[in-house]
């Protein structure tokens, strides 16, 4: 169990609950945020309920007269649910001690699948047919990576423009006179 520590007041603990005396010493001690003011409220009674009834069959609450240690002692549900009831700041202050006294857990890795690596066959086929269209001959070329990424945009241009000529060949036409318009020229007219 983690060590509390709220507004620089230690919270005890005793069998895995957390002491809402301590709490309210941390919270200013109001007259009106009494714990037992809080345990006799219907919606604490009724939360209560729901976490005995939970699966774990956990105790949420604990009252103990007498001995080293009396007060009562709630549950981390009940803390959190204690601190909303007295203001949005002890709430605020509550779950970030909690949250910090919280171990932190171990990241693991997160696993992601690679694409499959290309060839070697294949590295050297799109190589020879990137150079073929440049229209180097030589047994060896060298090009760089830039390069290889404007060359394979380039390409990528290409094959839109084909595909609009071919989805539309009046493209072609709407282009030109685009171009005759916007520079004012007109190509193979006297």
């Amino acid at each position: 169990m983690a060590h509390i520590t709220i507004f620089s007041k230690n919270i005890r603990t005793l069998d895995g609950l957390y002491s809402l005396n301590d709490l309210y010493k941390a919270s200013g001690a109001s007259k009106k945020h009494q714990p037992a003011n809080f345990m006799r409220l219907e919606n604490t009674r009724g939360l209560i309920d729901e976490i005995s009834h939970s699966s774990d069959l956990r105790s949420a609450h604990k009252v103990i007269n007498g001995g080293a240690n009396p007060g009562t002692y709630v549950c981390k549900e009940l803390v959190y649910a204690y601190a909303m009831w007295i203001s949005p700041k002890f709430s605020l202050e509550v779950i970030t001690a909690f949250d910090q006294a919280q171990p932190e857990q171990p990241q693991e890795p997160i696993q992601q699948s690679l694409p499959a690596p290309i060839q070697d066959d294949e590295k050297l086929k799109l190589i020879n047919d990137i150079a073929k269209s440049l229209g180097i001959t030589e047994s060896i070329a060298v090009v760089s990576a830039t390069d290889i990424m404007a060359m394979i945009q380039t390409i990528r241009n290409y094959q839109q423009q084909l595909a609009r000529i071919q989805t539309n060949p009046a493209w072609v036409d709407q282009t030109i006179e685009r171009v005759k318009n916007a520079t004012g020229r007109h190509f193979g007219e006297g």
